[in-house]
Order: structure tokens, then C-alpha cells, then sequence
């Protein structure tokens, strides 16, 4: 049962993350505000479901493109080509909910930098089109303000992923982080873009999948050998002392 318990909890078809919020709406808050926010994922499985946090705090999970919480569907984020806003820039992202309203958009797009040259930046804007008080680099590894100043940073990587997830899964951490001094709320939502843009880039570099289903039937083989190892050992020991047993009572006899 424990094996069985493990195997599931390794491909994600057991139960999701526990929100750890005493609300939906404490957890969304806690996700727009939080300085320290975590987000794990798998990179090549749609199917599994990992925890979100928020300041150390389970706030939801990830199931594909999709972020609940407390169970329940929250919002989704999938490419657009199809919409007006396409026209005002390249890669876009739309943020949709349960029932398929767009709640805003993030999208590529060409900015002026302080010596005059264009750089392409991620744009967050509202379902309006309208941009927000922030923007992040192109690949999502800095937001900054529109004045230009790096206000928090973006990474994905196995830091602090346990060693049971590094080795059996593709589930790795991306780790968001925002200054508190600049006093910025960020939508979680934005994240959720950023997240992709750094997801994508490191499926790009570190392009080899484990397979969690063959990893984990070698390691019962191994297991199942060193067990059968340990009890040849051991019996062959015992049968040795016996023999030694033996040869003591005969010559005692004697």
C-alpha cells in the first residue's frame, strides 16, 4: 500500500495539494501580494497536479494551463490568435475563466529602453487592453516598473525540489520574487505568463524527460535483487554457522 501510495503521488493522479488559506479569496490575495511565490510543475505532463505557493503557504494548484483553488477552477491560460489585440503585438496570452471570460492578457511586444533602442518586453494588460504598472523581460526572468527599475526576478530550476521528485518526475520549482520596498501588486495572473516563458525556455536547454513510470518499476527490480542479495547472504551465513556448530559438538563428543 505504501508503494502504491508513493506511485501515485510521483504521477500526480493522487489527491491535489490542500489549500492551506482559510479562504478562496485570502489564498487570491495572498497570490497577488506575496513577495516569495512557488510554483511547481511538470514539464512534459499536463496531467499532474502541483502546488502553488504563496510566502511558504500552499495557495492552489496547477493542473496544465489551468490554476485552482480550494478545488475549484479559477482561471486558465492559453495562447490567443484569434482576437483583436493580436494585431498590437507577437506572442499573446489570454487569462480565462471557468466560463471562458477573458480576465487580461499578456503579450510581446517592442519598447523603447532608456538609449533609445527597442527591446522586446512581455506587456501585461487587462481585459480592456490597457496596460498595466509593470512589464517583465521578454523570457520572464525580471519584472520591472515602467520607470525602468527591476522591481523582482523569475527562475525555474530543481532547487528545492525534493530528491524523490528530482529523480522520478519532471516536476521542477519556478520561484518568483518581488521587492517589497517597491510596493507592487502583481496579478498573479502575470505570473502565470512569466511562468510559461521560463518554462518553455528550460524545456528548451534541459530536454530530457524522465520516464517516471520505468524509473520507478527499475528501482523495485533493484530493490527486489539487493533483497533476494541480503537473504542469500544471510543464508549462507547461517548455514555456515551451523557447520561450525556442528564440527564444535563433534569434537566435543570426541
Amino acid at each position: 500500500m505504501t508503494v502504491l501510495t508513493g506511485c501515485l503521488w510521483l504521477t500526480g493522479c493522487g489527491k491535489a495539494p490542500q489549500m492551506e488559506f482559510d479562504s478562496a479569496e485570502e489564498a487570491i490575495e495572498a497570490l497577488d501580494t506575496a513577495e516569495n511565490i512557488e510554483i511547481y510543475a511538470d514539464l512534459y505532463s499536463e496531467k499532474k497536479k502541483t502546488e502553488i505557493l504563496a510566502d511558504g503557504k500552499v495557495a492552489g494548484y496547477l493542473q496544465g494551463d489551468t490554476v485552482y483553488i480550494d478545488g475549484e477552477e479559477w482561471f486558465s491560460i492559453d495562447y490567443v490568435t484569434d482576437e483583436p489585440i493580436n494585431e498590437d503585438g507577437g506572442t499573446t496570452y489570454g487569462y480565462y475563466d471557468a466560463d471562458g471570460n477573458c480576465l487580461g492578457y499578456a503579450q510581446d511586444r517592442y519598447l523603447d529602453t532608456m538609449d533609445g533602442e527597442k527591446e522586446s518586453f512581455l506587456v501585461f494588460l487587462d481585459a480592456d487592453g490597457e496596460e498595466l504598472d509593470y512589464c517583465s523581460s521578454r523570457g520572464g526572468t525580471i519584472l520591472f516598473d515602467w520607470d525602468g527599475s527591476p522591481v523582482g526576478k523569475g527562475y525555474t530550476g530543481v532547487d528545492g525540489v525534493s530528491f524523490l521528485r528530482r529523480f522520478y518526475t519532471n516536476i521542477y520549482k519556478t520561484t518568483f520574487y518581488t521587492d517589497p520596498e517597491a510596493q507592487l501588486t502583481v496579478d498573479f495572473m502575470d505570473r502565470m505568463a512569466m511562468f510559461k516563458k521560463l518554462q518553455s525556455d528550460y524545456r528548451m536547454v534541459y530536454d530530457e524527460p524522465v520516464n517516471t513510470v520505468i524509473e520507478i518499476i527499475g528501482t523495485i527490480f533493484v530493490a527486489i535483487l539487493i533483497i533476494f542479495e541480503v537473504a542469500w547472504r544471510i543464508d549462507n551465513w547461517k548455514e555456515k554457522k551451523r557447520g561450525q556448530t556442528s564440527d564444535q559438538n563433534d569434537e566435543g563428543e570426541e
